[in-house]
């Protein structure tokens, strides 16, 4: 298998209603999600791009949305911007974000963050850590796309259902089909025993 990253492709059907969980395995030659227009890491002069900043400010919000819709709100506990760049630079970001007819809810925070909010896309790593319906979802970095309504993790991803836990390499979300496509050392362990249980009562037993 070495040099073959296994891919694991599962949908979710009406996230909460449904407990079943179709998991797929395909093998492909090249890793899907290594794309770097969304896989960058963190740029490494973040401190230079922000050494002087144009604004700076403490207990923020930024909120993005459409047509009267609220699209998602970021809190965090300070922000620089760079007007020249046109991006944010975030600490201690805390993400709501919704979407669907059915105004799904994902939660997402992370020790750092830049913003692009005239694009709509967004970047949160360093102990990104989330819930996504029934899941829960932990990686070290995460691009937000707007543009095309998509969400990639890479860096330790791990995702965890009361009757599953998944871990990769990379992961991508689709938010209109509200498909999951993880990739790269995939490994994937099922509980069907833990049918039915709340990931949140898991840790009190």
């Amino acid at each position: 298998m070495r040099g073959r990253p296994a891919l694991v492709l599962f949908t979710i059907f009406a996230l909460g209603l449904l407990l079943g969980l179709g998991v797929n395995a395909l093998f492909f030659s090249d890793p899907i999600l290594e794309n770097k227009d969304t896989t960058q890491q963190a740029p490494a002069s973040r401190e230079d791009m922000f050494a002087n900043a144009d604004v700076s400010a403490e207990d923020i919000e930024l909120v993005q949305g459409k047509e009267g819709s609220l699209n998602w709100k970021l809190l965090a506990k300070s922000a620089k911007y760079n007007q020249e760049l046109g991006i944010i630079a975030v600490d201690f970001p805390q993400l709501t974000a919704y979407f669907g007819d059915d105004r799904q809810e994902v939660y997402v925070q992370a020790d750092r963050g830049e913003v692009d909010q005239a694009n709509d896309n967004l970047s949160l790593y360093d102990g990104v850590s989330g819930r996504f319906g029934d899941m829960a979802l932990d990686a070290q970095h995460l691009d937000y796309v707007g543009a095309i309504g998509k969400v990639y993790l890479k860096g330790g991803v791990i995702v965890r259902r009361p009757d599953m836990t998944v871990e990769a390499k990379a992961l991508e979300i689709d938010l209109v089909t509200r498909q999951m496509v993880a990739a790269g050392g995939v490994e994937a362990l099922l509980a069907p025993e833990g049918l039915g249980r709340s990931p949140l009562n898991e840790n009190k037993e």
